[in-house]
């Protein structure tokens, strides 16, 4: 799969490894598989599955991959990928066997300690009428390697401020994501560090949760290297939303992670995207 497909795999495996079973679950805690998938259009199956971490007042445990199972998807078209176990807990169909378009509903089945793991999702529209405001900003690059700050306008001087303005259709009010990804080889930060220090860098950037409105914004100054970037609007299913949302649970409320997974927990759901192009200049 490509890799900004791994973007939204970022933002949820917090909530995905770490979760608590209520006392009345007939599974034990710790007993679910994990599972993270998102099929996309025009791309192979990636899927990974991991072990639950079991709620645990004194001990810290830890989620380990599971390998060498058999798993399945069929879709609603007759066609079967059986995935490939290739370690590390990562399963995927052969390079040249793609999930097709919207519409298509696709299972997912495997077994795991005597218990049949299954998901079912459907692959959503293409999101429509995408469009930015700007495709080039300049921002002046600001060098602290010798310390101190900058003089003669450093941080202000000749930079592109106002927002970057994105819109899309939603006549159906159905959820939406954004994400930036910087896709230079070797990007160049916009600010330099002091010599010995390093600022946290991010090559991907994201709104903070899933949209249901049509607008949204990119602040310039949010961005930290030069040159060229996909900016890519996801349209997702609901179940994506929901669990995106549940990231606060907590051990306090004893609650489990929303999933659509009989017998596991995390996700498997379909996602499609558009992508426009955006250029950040150095002045």
């Amino acid at each position: 799969m490509g890799k900004k497909y791994i973007i939204l795999t970022l933002l949820l495996i917090q909530s995905l490894l770490i979760s608590c079973t209520e006392t009345n679950d007939v599974i034990e805690s710790g007993e679910k598989p994990i599972i993270e998938a998102y099929l996309a259009p025009g791309h192979p199956v990636s899927l990974k599955v991991y072990t639950e971490i079991p709620y645990a007042e004194t001990s810290e445990g830890v989620s380990e991959p599971i390998d060498g199972l058999s798993i399945k998807i069929t879709g609603s078209n007759g066609k079967v990928f059986i995935l490939q176990s290739i370690g590390g807990g990562v399963y995927a169909s052969d390079d040249s066997e793609l999930i097709e378009g919207a519409s298509l509903k696709y299972k997912m089945e495997f077994e795991y300690k005597g218990r049949t793991i299954s998901a079912e999702t459907e692959i959503p529209e293409k999101p429509t009428g995408f469009a930015i405001s700007a495709t080039e900003v300049y921002r002046t690059q600001v060098n602290l390697s010798s310390g101190g700050f900058p003089g003669g306008g450093g941080f202000g001087g000749g930079n592109d401020n106002t927002p970057i303005e994105l819109s899309w259709s939603n006549p159906e009010n159905v959820y939406h994501f954004i994400a930036v990804e910087n896709t230079e080889a070797q990007p160049v930060q916009i600010i330099i560090p002091p010599t010995g220090s390093e600022f946290p860098t991010f090559r991907f950037r994201f709104t903070n949760e899933p949209l249901l409105g049509t607008h949204n914004n990119i602040q310039p100054q949010s961005l930290e290297y030069f040159g060229n970037y996909d900016v890519i609007l996801y349209r997702i299913n609901p179940d994506y939303s929901a669990l995106y949302q549940s990231s606060g649970t907590t051990t306090q409320n004893l609650s489990t992670p929303p999933s659509s997974i009989a017998n596991g927990l995390g996700i498997f759901t379909g996602i499609n995207s558009d992508t426009l192009k955006l250029l950040v200049k150095k002045n």
